[in-house]
């Protein structure tokens, strides 16, 4: 400002006249918030303009999008950011409550499932009762089946029993005092055991790995279906070879061991079947088992195969079942049970090969040379009912 402007500055206004000022106002600097939001708006631009350009449809195929394609997309963009309520009959909302009527379904069927699995599992314990080293709780239920309820009653007495039996043949005692702890046979009739079938001496001591486990056994329709319980102990020899050996309950309910069953006592052995090829039915026990490729055809009938095995596995004979023989089919069928083979039921694999008891005979007539047809199946196991 000049002196002269500064003089009429301080000079007196005269009256009914006012003084005014001029304001300049600064120019505004840009601030960095607008910098900003116009940088953020370039990026936003930018990016519309790529999918624009960019943009697939929904089934993947990339390229330009037409604009009614455009316009389809905005609209369900629009639809999809309204309530849930006002978008009824959408592919969203129907999508949504598919995913939930889904999740409700899953769930009902895993609680049915997990409620006939307890279900299931006290039936079972009702049965079967819990084994153990210390016998059964006094106040458990009694079972429904009395096959096992002589050993469930005092198991801790009857193991005890076992144990002495077993003590009394690894030292060879009298046979008197042997023949009172042995089930009577009807095959062996007035035949005396043999101790040297008896083997290596058992060891059932806590450190041998000694046990037990009480088993049902049931004969087939044909045999009249019988049923008996009995106990199975396992552990090892002095020569570090597996036994097993069964116990049963006698006529004056004490306890005896099947001797029978425990040695696995045929009326001929599988090495005595192959070389005499007997033309009578011969009691069999031994293992049976069955892969594809055993099944034959031998003139107009059809054969399921197995092959038999004795205590030594170069011991063995391939026998089969007429399957269009009456009673053939339920005869295959119990063997396929017993080693769990062709079944719908469960994807187990099939079992190897399993302890039976059955009748064999050599037949000539079939096929070109002869060969062995099992004649019945008497039960599962080496222990008859």
């Amino acid at each position: 400002m000049s002196e002269a402007d500064e003089d009429k500055v301080n000079e007196p206004i005269p009256d009914g006249m006012v003084r005014k000022k001029r304001r300049v106002r600064k120019r505004r600097s840009s601030s960095p918030e607008r910098s900003s939001d116009k940088e953020e708006a370039n990026k936003l631009f930018a990016k519309a303009k790529e999918l624009l350009i960019g943009m697939h449809d929904e089934d993947e195929d990339f390229g330009p999008v037409s604009v009614a394609e455009q316009l389809r997309r905005l609209k369900r963009k629009k639809e999809d950011s309204r309530p849930l309520d006002e978008v009824w009959g959408t592919k969203k909302r129907s999508t949504s409550w598919l995913w939930i009527v889904l999740v409700g379904i899953i769930a009902s069927v895993i609680a049915g499932v997990f409620g006939l699995a307890i279900w299931t599992n006290q039936e079972v314990e009702k049965v079967t009762r819990p084994t153990s080293v210390f016998g059964v709780d006094k106040d458990s239920e009694p079972l429904t089946d009395d096959a096992l309820t002589w050993f469930f009653d005092d198991s801790v007495t009857i193991l005890d029993e076992a144990k002495k039996t077993i003590g009394m043949l690894n030292q060879g005692a009298e046979l008197d005092e042997i023949d009172k702890r042995l089930r009577e046979s009807a095959f062996r009739g007035e035949t005396t055991i043999n101790f040297d079938d008896w083997g290596s001496s058992l060891l059932t001591s806590a450190w041998s790995q000694f046990s037990w486990s009480a088993r049902l056994v049931n004969s087939s329709n044909l045999t009249g279906s019988k049923e008996r319980g009995y106990v199975s102990l396992t552990g090892k020899r002095e020569n570090g070879n597996p036994f097993e050996v069964f116990f049963v309950q006698g006529n004056e309910n004490q306890l005896v061991l099947d001797w029978d069953a425990s040695i696995g006592w045929s009326e001929m052995s599988v090495s005595q079947m192959a070389k005499e090829l007997p033309q009578d039915e011969v009691f069999l026990r031994c293992r049976v088992g069955k892969k594809p490729g055993y099944d034959q055809s031998f003139g107009k009938d059809d054969y399921s195969g197995y092959v038999l095995t004795g205590e030594e596995s170069d011991e063995f004979v391939f026998a089969y079942v007429n399957l269009d023989r009456p009673g053939g089919k339920a005869i295959d069928r119990n063997f396929r049970l017993l080693l769990n083979y062709g079944s719908f039921v469960s994807n187990e694999p099939p079992l190897q090969e399993q302890k039976v008891s059955l009748r064999l005979k050599f037949d000539s007539e079939i096929g070109a040379e002869g060969q062995f047809e099992i004649v019945e199946y008497l039960n599962d196991g080496w222990v008859t009912p």
